[in-house]
């Protein structure tokens, strides 16, 4: 077996595919990465001359976020890839290691996915998900959802939204627009527009970007990502001053209504925490609560994960809140791009 960096795109999304994913492994997600300054690569072991695994991996340097070494930034999945061959992925994981230790970074991260217990690594269960099936057709997916919902999915489609799927940059920049208000609402930076053009063009009919709007202004957005036998669930965003709408049921709706009519067996409703309000909102709409296992190396010493909800953090959201948008687009994203999560 031999192990080393991966430099044929081709190759490497192929592993990747032929894997089940996730998404957020493909090369393109490494190159939209790259757009804040971020060094990355794509650790693969080779059995003669298949590729059998990989761990595409990040290097995020921030001394306000410390040096990590993530798989992947801001998703919730990445970790090991493999055409189910767990010396090549135990292989890798030593690799891991040892590049953290000469890169001198403060912990390496690998989400979403149980590898067992791999020496010098630690296991947390921080965040959760929602995997909803979706193989046996809308009908069985409607009844799956709690009777409460249900009710929102009606309601909202008697408010006269306008649903659509966006198809150009400007419908992009339209959902965009509304992201950068929706989080400054919530005291966090934003992503760059670019980041997300980056994806648009990068990741192509895997990507869906949902909207929703009310006399022509947009009031909800989702994005899911279609990729193998899952559809990942990954940004929703609203305007607060049309909440009353219910919008975003119905564009969930929408997302697992297509996801039962296209083939695919389940839509993973994206990262949340236990309890919180984005929890009960996701719980609603049934499927199996489902824990990531994510994996992280201490190089020197165990430190403390990056965590938004940590009271140090408060003065920060609530001066954010009060900036005006052109500041919240200018110095936003350099912010969100040293933000893992």
């Amino acid at each position: 077996m031999r192990v080393g960096m991966v430099d044929n795109r081709g190759e490497w999304n192929s592993l990747v595919e032929d894997s089940g994913g996730p998404v957020f492994a493909l090369w393109e997600w490494a190159e939209a990465c790259e757009l804040y300054g971020h060094q990355w690569s794509c650790l693969g072991a080779w059995r003669g001359d298949e590729l059998v695994a990989g761990i595409p991996l990040v290097h995020m340097r921030s001394r306000a976020f410390d040096d990590q070494l993530v798989s992947m930034p801001f998703s919730e999945h990445g970790s090991v890839v493999s055409r189910d061959d767990d010396e090549a992925t135990w292989a890798l994981l030593d690799r891991v290691r040892e590049v953290a230790d000469r890169l001198g970074v403060d912990f390496v991260s690998l989400r979403g996915r149980d590898l067992g217990d791999p020496p010098g690594y630690q296991r947390r269960n921080r965040f959760l998900t929602f995997r909803i099936p979706v193989g046996d057709g809308p009908d069985a997916v409607w009844d799956g959802l709690s009777s409460s919902r249900r009710g929102h999915v009606r309601q909202a489609r008697e408010n006269d939204l306008e649903l659509a799927e966006a198809d150009s940059l400007a419908d992009l920049r339209e959902y965009f627009d509304l992201y950068v208000e929706s989080v400054r609402g919530h005291g966090s930076p934003p992503h760059a527009f670019e980041f997300y053009e980056r994806l648009w063009r990068g990741l192509g009919d895997r990507m869906r970007v949902l909207l929703a709007r009310k006399d022509g202004r947009l009031v909800n957005g989702i994005i899911d990502f279609p990729f193998g036998d899952r559809v990942f669930h990954w940004g929703s965003v609203a305007d607060y001053e049309y909440r009353d709408l219910d919008g975003g049921s119905l564009l969930l709706w929408e997302g697992l209504e297509w996801s039962a009519e296209n083939g695919y067996e389940t839509y993973d409703l994206g990262r949340t925490r236990e309890g919180s309000g984005v929890y009960s909102f996701k719980k609603s709409f049934g499927g199996e609560k489902v824990w990531y296992n994510d994996y992280h190396y201490f190089p020197d010493g165990e430190v403390t994960l990056p965590n938004p909800d940590d009271g140090k953090y408060d003065r920060f959201k609530q001066v954010w809140r009060r900036l005006p948008m052109p500041v919240v687009r200018t110095l936003g994203p350099p912010i969100r791009g040293k933000i893992s999560l």
